[in-house]
């Protein structure tokens, strides 16, 4: 009788058998059921004498995602201010979102080669003589002449048009320099210059800046100069930065030729 309720494999086949184990585990299944939920309304009852109707809307409220508020506006943040929101772009396609750097021109340069009263053929020439090549530095202190004497000369080897109540400062090529009314970097010139015997002489002037804090454009003009200019006013005199920069030219053993400024000075002024 027992072989038939099983099958060849050992598998119960039989009719269903009442299990009083089940029965108790169901049993206690729902008493743990029922006391949870006495435990949940209890626990619902006491936070709702607390909270009142704030429980309503507790943590537990389902907020849709386009309703959540993260940050205040900007009403709120600044009531009193008109707040004007952009909708669309009005940058126009044709601009780049990021501009390029656009660099500006600060050099004042000729934009041909200048009329002169000597031919650069022979300039050029004269380079390979080195005997009749003389490097001079101007040297003084600033608005002592020296930019000024500059345009004499240029003035006298350049066939311009120029206006006389206009300062030229020819030199001063920078922008800011034309703008400030101060020599900034010191700049070079040559120029074919005659003697009192009408000799040809090449001389390369480097006009160098008077103020105290461009004095490395200064040592640097006398490291490669023949002899010094040196221009003194006659009303303001020596300063103790053309003091060092003579200390310079005579430890380097530099020719120095003076040049006495401001005459007019004296009467007008003293």
């Amino acid at each position: 009788m027992e072989d038939s309720l099983y099958d060849e494999f050992g598998n119960y086949k039989g009719p269903d058998i009442d299990d009083d184990d089940d029965e108790e585990d169901e049993d206690l299944m729902d008493g743990l059921d029922g006391e949870d939920e006495r435990g949940r309304g209890d626990d619902e009852g006491a936070g709702d004498e607390g909270m009142g109707d704030a429980g309503a809307t507790g943590d537990r409220q389902i907020i849709l995602h386009e309703d959540k508020k993260y940050y205040p506006d900007a009403e709120e943040v600044y009531g009193d201010a008109e707040a004007i929101v952009q909708m669309e772009d009005t940058q126009p396609l044709t601009d780049p979102i990021i501009t390029p750097v656009q660099s500006k021109n600060f050099d004042l340069l000729e934009k041909k080669m200048p009329d002169t009263t000597f031919d650069f053929n022979f300039l050029a020439a004269m380079m390979d003589k080195p005997n009749l090549v003389r490097n001079i530095c101007f040297l003084g202190a600033m608005h002592h002449g020296k930019t000024l004497f500059m345009d004499q000369l240029v003035m006298n080897t350049h066939e311009k048009d120029w206006k006389i109540n206009k300062d030229v400062r020819y030199t001063d090529s920078r922008q800011d320099e034309q703008d400030r009314g101060i020599t900034v970097k010191a700049s070079s010139m040559s120029l074919v210059l005659q003697d009192s015997k009408d000799k040809s002489y090449l001389f390369h002037v480097m006009d160098t800046p008077g103020h105290t804090n461009f004095q490395d454009e200064v040592i640097a003009s006398l490291a490669v100069s023949d002899g010094v200019v040196l221009f003194v006013d006659v009303v303001v005199g020596l300063t103790q930065h053309i003091e060092r920069m003579v200390k310079h030219a005579l430890q380097d053993k530099l020719q120095v030729v003076l040049v006495i400024n401001g005459m007019d000075r004296l009467v007008v002024e003293l």
